[in-house]
């Protein structure tokens, strides 16, 4: 490599491609070029989270800084020993890739995992694990609404940004996203936590924060009716019945004119919409309108 690549930040700058046309000209010429574009072009295969990306980057800078500050010149051997070095770690980062799961409007998936518990996704909800360390820690992350039929083993842990459950074999459904957090155990039993607070419920029971409070029912059955089509509620606020409706049918509901903190219980198909629309609001003497194909309009009758 010419000497005035020698520079502390050279690599760096052209890694990020922050070098001038004309540098980047005279760099291709030189002998060390290709060794440093196959590391480049050996890492962009990698289908790697983006956090890890950026953690990884900013451990490779740090060490970089720290060597600097012994090191001026490098012996060019040193150069494959990074590559390698390099290449190594893509492969265990790529092998400790996070899996995720997403589902759209409408859509139910089902997901098996590494110890062969399984998932049902329901609509519109996203789940993420790690591949790597299943076998002793068993560890999710889930947006929205799942169904879980978890096999014998170590703790099972299901966290989202609203609360986490905490199982060790059983049956379950989780629903947590912005304004909902429930949890119905079918099976065994699950402990569900909530920032400071925490509540147990065994085979049969129910639980849902709301209000700033646990509030606790019997659902009456042995899975969820969600994957059988048909969405049920227990004196569930008006909201989160709002949020299943536009996520099974891809609509979007305007409620600003009625009162979301409005309790329902009962349940409706996922066959058709305006059928589902008048289950829910009749008997909460709420009118719809529809503005257009994919809006709704809500506001008391």
């Amino acid at each position: 490599m010419e000497n005035f690549y020698n520079i502390d930040d050279f690599l760096a700058k052209w890694a990020s491609g922050e070098l001038s046309e004309e540098e980047k000209e005279a760099f291709r010429k030189t002998e060390d070029y290709r060794y440093y574009q196959a590391i480049l072009e050996g890492t962009d295969v990698l289908e790697v989270p983006s956090h890890d990306k950026e953690k990884l980057f900013e451990g490779v800078q740090e060490k970089i800084a720290k060597d600097r500050k012994k090191v001026r010149t490098i012996p060019r051997w040193t150069y494959a020993m990074a590559a390698s070095i390099a290449l190594l770690i893509g492969y265990f980062v790529f092998f400790d890739q996070t899996v995720d799961h997403t589902t759209g409007f409408g859509e139910r998936l089902q997901i098996t995992l590494p110890d062969n518990s399984s998932v049902t996704l329901n609509a519109r909800s996203k789940l993420e694990y790690k591949k790597s360390g299943w076998e002793k820690e068993r560890y999710l992350f889930l947006k929205g609404e799942a169904y879980f039929k978890v096999a014998k083993g170590p703790t099972f842990v299901v966290a989202s940004d609203y609360g986490s459950v905490t199982v060790l074999g059983t049956q379950f459904t989780v629903n947590a996203e912005a304004q909902i957090f429930e949890v119905v155990c079918f099976e065994g039993s699950v402990r569900v936590e909530k920032g400071k607070l925490s509540y147990t419920i065994k085979e049969g029971e129910a639980v849902r924060y709301a209000n700033g409070a646990f509030e606790n029912w019997r659902p009456g059955t042995n899975s969820p009716q969600w994957t059988q089509g048909e969405s049920s509620f227990n004196n569930a606020p008006l909201h989160q019945v709002i949020t299943a409706l536009e996520k099974q049918f891809n609509v979007s509901i305007n409620s600003e004119r009625v009162n979301e903190t409005t309790r329902f219980t009962g349940s409706f198909t996922h066959a058709e919409l305006r059928k589902a629309l008048t289950i829910v609001f009749d008997p909460l003497e709420i009118k719809f309108t529809f503005i257009n194909e994919n809006t709704i309009v809500l506001a008391e009758k």
